[in-house]
């Protein structure tokens, strides 16, 4: 019987070994065109649109313009002039998508490291941190409304994936400040979360949103009382100051001028609908539910660990808590954007940001429903080895069987025909300027039927009509469609016109 059980274990390791394998190579497949797409990608009109301003009036006068004639957002207005002061975005577009991948993968494991030290009080490795970083952010890119404008597009992305990232960092910081006990990290931990109090604000509306909710959990936990008075005060002053910058700017109301009021009927309409469409774009998706699900279990398992804690205490007191910001969170912030457009509907690059915290507010609320109950998991009689091996398999059907690795792949697939496209009117509009003649170019769709007939005329069917297809994942604007757009080519590149062949 010592045998037949040594070899049952024997069997156990190494199938765990060759699915942890498979989960590795599940999460390369996973993040590989997150790491290729980039280098096909290209600027569009709303980029252009910062390169001319930038160029023509410099980076002072240009924040000052913006303020004063398009909306208060000064932080994605200062970040994005200074990665395109010099046009350097535009011969560097593929760096802002990697960067800011980088930096999420980063923050989320800063995150989790502290709340492992901290309020979880346990034994996670930092190679098991690392994984469940990758794992999340996975989660997060799967449940966008909209990936590429919050992954690809260079203006949407420092205004929306930016600030998620310093949100996290100020996370991490409050919980470091509270529980620190060295002098050095408290004095730094409160010179940063200052900074980020003032500075993330101005990214959107959102985000005042979000950090609003953050100074409310400070005095709810007790944060508060960590820090002085004066200190707490700086804060809420920092706080409302930048929101204040942001809301009353002078070109909220220039934009708000150019805007159709649609009525307070279709404006609560709208409200719900985009909530609607955001919970949709989070529960379509398996993976949700899994790591919903694995986070109720780990609640479950390890509730002794901080039963006693004053934070878990807070908030399993009021059962009604969690629930209510949630759904308090998810209109309130929907409807702060639907009325400043006047009842309208608001872009899905809004609702990226909206769906990303309303994921880790479902997850902690899936955790601290598991912290509440009292099953006894001991009768499904899984080994160690057994629960990593049927967990590690969800998770490698979560990562690969989700519509993301569709549209990714696909994109792959069409990208470098789309890149070609959209290189070949760069270059034919450098060669205007140089010429000083008018620039001659073709529009998208009589490019891409030249590019066939060259180039695929001889290929299947079903690489033929994959090519063909835009690339879902990277965001694409034509910037021949309309007399804007063509307008601020004209002026980004110092030419008198632009001659668009068409069909």
């Amino acid at each position: 019987m010592r045998e037949i059980f040594t070899d049952k274990n024997f069997i156990e390791g190494k199938i765990l070994v060759a699915v942890k394998i498979i989960f590795i190579a599940a999460l390369v497949v996973f993040f590989l065109p997150l790491i290729v797409l980039p280098f096909f990608n290209h600027a569009c009109t709303d980029d252009y649109f910062c390169g001319v301003h930038l160029n023509e009036l410099g980076i002072g006068k240009y924040q000052e313009y913006i303020y004063t004639e398009c909306g208060g957002r000064f932080a994605a207005t200062y970040i994005g002039s200074l990665f395109t002061e010099n046009n350097f975005l535009y011969s560097h577009y593929y760096l802002h998508s990697l960067l800011l991948l980088m930096f999420n993968s980063l923050s989320v494991f800063f995150l989790f490291s502290v709340v492992n030290k901290y309020l979880l009080k346990d034994t996670f490795t930092k190679k098991m941190l690392a994984t469940l970083s990758l794992v999340y952010l996975a989660l997060t890119i799967c449940s966008y409304p909209e990936p590429s404008t919050f992954l690809f597009w260079f203006s949407s992305a420092i205004t929306y994936h930016l600030p998620v990232i310093l949100v996290q960092l100020e996370v991490a910081l409050l919980i470091l400040l509270y529980h620190t006990q060295k002098t050095y990290i408290e004095i730094i931990c409160s010179i940063l979360v200052a900074l980020l109090m003032f500075f993330i604000n101005g990214f959107n509306e959102l985000f005042i949103t979000v950090q609003f909710l953050l100074l409310a959990a400070m005095f709810y936990f007790g944060v508060h009382k960590k820090v002085s008075k004066a200190y707490l005060i700086l804060l809420i002053i920092l706080f409302i100051s930048s929101a204040i910058i942001v809301i009353a700017a002078p070109g909220n109301q220039v934009r708000a001028g150019r805007i159709v009021p649609k009525g307070i009927v279709l404006g609560v309409i709208a409200v719900f609908y985009q909530a609607a469409e955001t919970i949709f774009a989070i529960f379509r998706n398996p993976f949700f539910w899994l790591t919903a699900l694995l986070a109720f279990l780990y609640g479950n398992k390890s509730k002794k660990n901080f039963a006693t804690s004053t934070w878990h205490k807070k908030t399993t007191a009021k059962k009604w808590l969690l629930p209510l910001i949630v759904t308090g969170f998810l209109l309130g912030s929907i409807a702060i954007a639907v009325t400043g457009l006047k009842g309208g509907v608001i872009p899905d690059r809004y609702l990226n940001g909206v769906a990303y915290f309303i994921v880790m507010l479902l997850l902690m609320f899936a955790f601290f429903i598991g912290t509440a109950l009292d099953i006894n998991l001991k009768s499904l009689h899984l080994s160690t080895q057994r629960k990593s091996i049927l967990v590690h398999s969800l998770l490698v059907v979560a990562l690969l069987c989700n519509s993301y690795v569709i549209d990714a792949y696909k994109s792959i697939i069409s990208a470098p025909l789309y890149s070609s496209i959209i290189a070949e009117r760069e270059v034919a509009l450098e060669d205007a300027y140089i010429k000083k003649a008018p620039a001659v170019v073709k529009d998208y769709a009589v490019s891409l039927q030249e590019h066939l007939d060259k180039n695929y005329s001889g290929s299947t069917k079903t690489l033929y009509e994959a090519v063909q297809q835009k690339p879902s994942m990277l965001f694409f604007e034509d910037d021949l469609a309309t007399d804007y757009s063509i307008d601020i080519l004209k002026r980004f590149y110092k030419i008198d016109s632009i001659v668009v062949i068409r069909k």
